[in-house]
């Protein structure tokens, strides 16, 4: 069974299909650009995050920002210790409405 990969235009796509886009006399032009620019200032909100800031899209769940301690670690081709230094990381915590919908 292959998996199926939900890219920027099949999004498009399915929000130009709904009704209540009808109702607004949307372009899959229009649709792509509002898309493309909540992508970018989700993102851009992301960057500017500190360690205990969230960005909380309610039924959708969590974005935000762990710091992940410096360590070290071995190069599994030589054996070497390598030290990895610490390092910010995006993570994603979905909410419980979505939880629900996918069990």
């Amino acid at each position: 069974m292959a998996r199926e990969k939900l890219t920027k235009a099949h999004l498009v796509d399915k929000v130009y299909q709904d009704p209540a886009v009808d109702e607004l006399k949307l372009t899959r032009k229009q649709i792509m650009t509002v898309v493309s620019v909540f992508v970018e200032k989700l993102r851009e909100s992301i960057e500017g995050l500190g360690e205990d800031d969230r960005i909380e899209l309610r039924g959708f769940g969590t974005f935000g920002v762990k710091k992940r301690k410096a360590r070290v670690a071995r190069n599994p081709k030589t054996g070497e210790e390598v030290k990895v230094p610490s390092r910010k990381t995006p993570f994603f915590k979905p909410g419980k409405e979505l939880k629900n919908s996918v069990k």
